[in-house]
């Protein structure tokens, strides 16, 4: 009864809610289907899966799935938010890709290396949107979306899927608006 009490006061006090949540885990399971269930309920428009194993992508039935691995891209339609799952595909190899693809237009000509930027760059990266926290167990700092991260929150913790709870949750939003963004200033 008083967890709940708690739930329905943390809630009062969310006004600030992230647009995309980035998550670094091995597994999948039920927890995750609630974490993903609560982003839909305060309106998260996008969650990014990272994982250095293959996530069972049958756990994420009626969202909006991009399967990410080794570049290769498989989308399926379904409801908000998008869960963007990258499997083994780390943010090094991102970027290496990425540079490839442009040195490869450069060569053909494609595109001349002055009009390389930011917003070029950007376009050939898998995951377009910069998260705006990283949630990760432990206290290693993640190698995913190392471009699309540079300015987001982290939030480290112990994480169970398994048993992560409502008031987790809601904790993270919390913590995530006591922030101030700063974007590396």
């Amino acid at each position: 009864m008083l967890l709940r009490i708690y739930e329905k006061m943390l809630e009062r006090e969310i006004k600030k809610i992230p647009r995309h949540i980035v998550v670094i885990c091995n597994q999948l399971g039920e927890g995750f289907l609630k974490f993903a269930a609560w982003c839909r309920k305060f309106g998260v428009e996008e969650i990014t899966v990272c994982s250095h194993n293959r996530i069972n992508e049958d756990l994420l039935k009626g969202f909006k799935v991009r399967m990410i691995q080794n570049e290769h891209v498989e989308e399926k339609e379904g409801e908000m938010p998008t869960i963007n799952v990258l499997a083994g595909y780390t943010g090094h190899e991102e970027i290496l890709n990425t540079v490839r693809k442009l040195a490869e237009m450069v060569r053909r000509g494609e595109l001349r290396p002055e009009e390389v930027d930011e917003k070029v760059f950007e376009k050939f990266l898998t995951v377009k949107t910069s998260p705006d926290i990283i949630i990760k167990a432990g206290n290693e700092v993640p190698e995913f979306l190392i471009w699309q991260g540079i300015y987001s929150e982290l939030y480290f913790a112990d994480i169970d899927w398994e048993n992560f709870r409502y008031v987790d949750f809601l904790r993270i939003l919390r913590e995530y608006q006591r922030r101030e963004r700063r974007y590396g200033r």
